[in-house]
């Protein structure tokens, strides 16, 4: 089973951590899932024998983090990681805290629009607004936007601190092909505009026909909280994003930044 690239969170570990790189890609499975799933499926979508993959699950089973279901075959989330969810969700409820901004920008744009949390440079949609258009685009929450492609992961590790980055950009170089750097001196290039610009865009990766562009959040310490994304059809991106929708977008971005206490002040276009 070859699995959606746009699904897969990308592997970052070193071999020496295999096994903990093995379980979360297993609980990740799950969790785009949405549904039980067999050892069977799990072997499948993560190459390995239907052995192997029984004693990950028994494993996993054993400390709480994916359970059975009770008069089903099969495995889903366990209460540990339900319980990490709701812990997480109390401490800073930005989708919460942002919903009148969003929602402004989702009506005077007419387009979808995510926010999404940092992950280690990488970023995670945690709200979804979609269009009102006859062609809706909808994107799951808890998805995983990945470098070095998507705009709202490109934003995540823009605004890391440089050791960081760095740090990151050795695996960046190593991991699998649809996640990989293959050209540091171009990535770098893009990083440094962000960088300037506040803003990233992308027209088209995976060919499948929508685009999106993206802008940072940030907090009272001048940290990045997060990004919000606009994704709309890649017709309506060419040579560059239609300043009509980056001004929006960036306008939102800042507005969320105040009410999170940051003095941040935003490039003009």
């Amino acid at each position: 089973m070859n699995r959606d690239p746009r699904r897969r969170a990308p592997q970052l570990a070193p071999a020496k951590i295999e096994t903990v790189a093995t379980a979360s890609d297993i609980i990740d499975f799950l969790a785009e899932s949405g549904e039980t799933v067999g050892v069977q499926k799990v072997a499948d979508a993560l190459n390995m024998t239907k052995s192997r993959a029984s004693r990950h699950l028994a494993n996993l089973e054993s400390l709480g983090l994916i359970g059975r279901v009770p008069g089903a075959r099969g495995y889903q989330l366990g209460w540990r990681v339900m319980r990490w969810g709701q812990i997480a969700s109390t401490h800073l409820d930005l989708t919460k805290i942002f919903e009148g901004p969003l929602q402004d920008l989702n009506q005077q744009t007419n387009k979808t629009v995510l926010l999404c949390a940092p992950a280690g440079g990488e970023a995670i949609v945690t709200k979804c607004l979609p269009s009102n258009t006859a062609i809706r685009i909808e994107v799951k929450i808890g998805l995983v936007l990945s470098l070095p492609y998507s705009p709202s992961a490109c934003i995540c590790y823009a605004f890391l601190p440089r050791e960081q980055r760095q740090s990151m950009l050795i695996h960046l170089k190593q991991r699998e092909q649809d996640f990989r750097v293959e050209n540091e001196t171009h990535f770098n290039q893009r990083i440094s505009e962000i960088q300037q610009t506040y803003y990233s865009w992308d027209k088209n990766k995976y060919n499948v026909g929508y685009g999106a562009i993206a802008a940072p959040v940030f907090n009272q310490h001048e940290g990045l909280a997060g990004t919000i994304t606009l994704v709309l059809p890649s017709e309506e991106l060419s040579d560059k994003p239609p300043e009509h929708l980056l001004k929006s977008l960036l306008t939102t971005a800042e507005e969320c930044s105040r009410l999170l206490k940051s003095h941040i002040k935003f490039p003009s276009l």
